[in-house]
């Protein structure tokens, strides 16, 4: 069955999106191409990590000569809102780069309970898997997890076009979901935790963001091969110069910690405004992003007249280098729940690809990363007091500022986003197997 827009037509987009990866980071022609279709609910022009990672794929891929087709949302994430320009149509056929989108509607609300999570997910798999035949014939099909019913959509694609499914697996889902509170024990979590085993297991092969996922991966799915490791990485856009812009409102004495990103509940963000509340004036505080917490930051620091915090918009991704160019410090903060040990914020190799130095509040496996980059500071997650002392230290140490400046891009060189998707092209390749060469 296809779902056709509501008017007839499949609008394509009139502007292209802006590149992610120098033509001169991709590899020659691949002497054999195919056709991939990639599953991703979240998608440029939304912002975010997964919307960045998958689009840097899809564009190495579509330079190396493949027929790249991705299937995603009408964009509306953070807010859950649809802007006015999607609205009525059920399809956006999007041509305007070298791979083609195809763009659904979705049951989209700003509301964020488990009904409208629930509802807002399986919208999308049920719509994805109706449009996939827009996007032809596949020789292999490559969906990225949470949620997980985007997997079970790419797996049902699929197994339509008798080809080889492939998972990549961002986050471990639903374990975070559940440490969280967004997914409720008892049947809700059973039936998530078989629907993860299901996806892990019906793969022709998986690829992960961080070693302990791999192995946590490898430990459910019980065949080969084994989980590859396609790491969360960063552009060169990272690196280049950008002229500094402080946000709105901050003064240009005070010294500056940035945290750019979501802001949800699992950055654990309450403990960054009990540290500015001990640093007092000659520290600022600014979040640049949006998420669900956000509105109770902006009241709780209200409440306690915290001056030195600011809130401001999310940004696109060209225009946060100059913030972050502004910044004497960069954090990046993880809930202190034991879940998140084996996670790593993408946005870590960003910053630290800045020469700005990075404050870290987490454990685990970013905790380990940053301490072998020597590119900042750790300290136990959601506490204060140690997260106040390492800017103090930051404020007043200019020569351990000057060695992160330097170990930091040159640790974040070694995690380019063009190489993982050179990795990610041979996992596609090999899953394809004899039926494509």
């Amino acid at each position: 069955m296809i779902v056709r827009p509501r008017n007839g037509e499949l609008r394509a987009a009139a502007e292209p999106l802006p590149a992610t990866i120098p033509p001169e980071h991709v590899a020659e022609r691949a002497s054999k191409p195919f056709r991939i279709v990639i599953v991703s609910q979240y998608f440029p022009p939304e912002v975010g990590a997964t919307q960045s990672r998958m689009q840097s794929f899809a564009e190495y891929l579509a330079a190396r000569g493949h027929r790249v087709t991705i299937i995603c949302e009408f964009p509306n994430h953070p807010h859950g809102t649809i802007p006015a320009r999607y609205r009525g149509r059920l399809i956006e056929v999007d041509r305007a780069n070298p791979y083609t989108v195809i763009r659904t509607w979705v049951k989209a609300s700003p509301e964020k309970t488990q009904a409208s999570r629930l509802a807002f997910y399986l919208s999308f798999m049920a719509l994805a898997t109706a449009v996939a035949p827009l996007a032809g014939r596949a020789d292999v099909v490559l969906a990225t997890t949470p949620p997980l019913f985007t997997g079970f959509a790419g797996l049902t694609i699929a197994r339509m076009n008798a080809a080889p499914f492939v998972l990549d697996v961002r986050d471990l889902w639903p374990a975070a979901a559940t440490s969280l509170g967004q997914i409720s024990p008892g049947w809700p979590t059973t039936a998530a935790e078989i629907l993860e085993r299901r996806l892990y297991r019906s793969a022709a092969a998986v690829v992960a963001v961080t070693r302990p996922f791999c192995d946590h991966i490898d430990s459910l799915r019980g065949r080969p091969p084994r989980t590859a490791l396609v790491p969360n990485a960063t552009l060169d856009l990272f690196f280049e110069p950008a002229e500094p812009r402080r946000p709105a409102g901050v003064p240009d004495d005070a010294f500056l910690v940035t945290f750019a990103g979501t802001l949800g509940i699992a950055q654990a963000l309450p403990s960054a405004l009990d540290a500015a509340e001990r640093l007092g004036p000659s520290v600022h505080f600014a979040f640049v992003g949006d998420g669900p917490v956000k509105a109770q930051l902006v009241e709780e620091a209200r409440r306690r007249g915290l001056a030195n915090v600011s809130f401001h918009p999310q940004v696109p991704l060209q225009e946060v280098t100059g913030i972050l160019a502004a910044s004497d410090v960069l954090l990046v903060s993880l809930s202190a729940h034991p879940t998140f040990a084996s996670f790593v914020p993408s946005k870590m190799i960003d910053f630290m690809a800045t020469g700005k130095p990075v404050v870290l509040a987490a454990t685990g496996e970013a905790n380990r990363l940053l301490r072998a980059s020597g590119a900042g500071i750790v300290v136990p997650p959601e506490d204060p007091d140690a997260l106040a002392d390492a800017i103090r230290t930051l404020q007043t140490d200019g020569a351990a500022v000057a060695r992160m400046q330097e170990r930091g891009p040159a640790f974040a060189r070694t995690r380019m986003r063009a190489v993982q998707a050179a990795r990610l092209e041979q996992v596609l390749l090999d899953a394809a197997g004899p039926r494509h060469l």
